[in-house]
């Protein structure tokens, strides 16, 4: 589907033709992927598949400018219930300069609040000139995450997240495309241990856009790895649990992940890691010694720990330990 959202004329006196191209939209496939094409494999696959229609309820959006009938820039939102990740943002190198993405922008972001958008999440190189693009449009470093990672929050919507996740846990099912904003939003809020995926790399606070996608593209045909989410009521992941096999070791040995926010409580996410088939072959977590929940749930569900992992991964200026918790098959 596509909608014009503005004219507008750049700083050369051309004029730009501002359009939302929601997916799927195979008419404008062929324009949009030159704009995305430097993009890697993992983001790659999630275009196609948006283009096609494959992605399972997460709406995504091309905001995109045309000069003479050419497509000359993109931004892209994936959302989901108020929250979004906004990226992929690129101008063809000959109309840089021009002011062609912050008009594009701005229609976007003027776009995303009519839509009754709560909350864009982004991640750019820190003080950047993007970064100052982003910072002109409301966005701010997000708090307690590394410089670079911002948050925006529409008009009313500054208190979305607590919200969001003060509503109890619904129902466990297996992660999805629609679940990419919603996980983004649980690791951008702070949670009860620094540790909190060694599976898809998240630590501390962060959007986790690159972090999410990466690992469900390159498990999403590999029948031995499983992802399941704790959802609210309205759609929220309050929690994400992952058990995939550990190709460090040669054994038969599986690692399980799981974070939740701080609000979920150890009964809640046993119960997600009950979806996963852990009792199978020997699984170990390891876990943050902060992270309290997480290390109740594993020992309800029969994990013990096996060993402590001294200075094994650093939090700002200090060096933490890291606990192993296994379970034998």
């Amino acid at each position: 589907m596509r909608e014009t959202l503005g004219i507008e004329k750049v700083k050369t006196g051309e004029t730009l033709t501002i359009e939302c191209v929601t997916a799927p939209d195979r008419e404008r496939a062929d324009a949009i992927r030159p704009l995305l094409g430097h993009k890697g494999p993992h983001y790659g696959f999630h275009i196609e598949s948006a283009l096609a229609g494959r992605c399972d309820g997460l709406e995504t959006r091309w905001y995109v400018g045309a000069i003479d009938g050419e497509l000359v820039c993109n931004i892209q939102t994936v959302e989901r219930i108020g929250a979004g990740i906004l990226g992929h943002v690129y101008t063809r190198p000959e109309h840089r300069l021009k002011g062609v993405a912050k008009a594009v922008m701005a229609l976007q972001m003027q776009d995303f609040r009519a839509r009754q958008g709560k909350v864009l999440l982004l991640g750019t190189g820190y003080q950047s000139a993007p970064y100052w693009m982003y910072h002109g449009f409301g966005f701010r470093d997000l708090a307690h995450a590394k410089p670079g990672k911002m948050r925006y929050a529409a008009p009313g919507a500054e208190d979305f997240e607590q919200r969001l996740f003060a509503e109890p846990a619904h129902e466990v099912t297996a992660a999805g495309w629609r679940h990419w904003p919603l996980v983004a939003l649980l690791a951008s809020v702070p949670g009860a241990g620094y540790l909190r995926s060694v599976t898809m790399g998240v630590w501390g606070v962060t959007v986790a856009e690159g972090e999410f996608c990466s690992y469900f593209v390159q498990n999403i045909e590999n029948q031995d790895a499983r992802s399941f989410v704790l959802e609210s009521a309205a759609g929220a992941v309050l929690a994400i649990a992952t058990l995939l096999p550990d190709g460090r070791w040669k054994g038969d040995v599986r690692i399980l992940d799981l974070f939740g926010h701080p609000s979920v409580d150890p009964d809640d996410l046993r119960r997600l890691m009950s979806a996963l088939p852990i009792s199978e072959r020997r699984t170990q977590c390891y876990c943050d010694p902060d992270d309290a929940p997480k290390i109740l749930a594993l020992e309800g569900a029969g994990f013990r720990r096996t060993a402590i992992l001294p200075e094994q991964f650093r939090e700002g200026d200090r060096w933490r330990d890291a606990w192993c918790f296994t379970l034998e098959s």
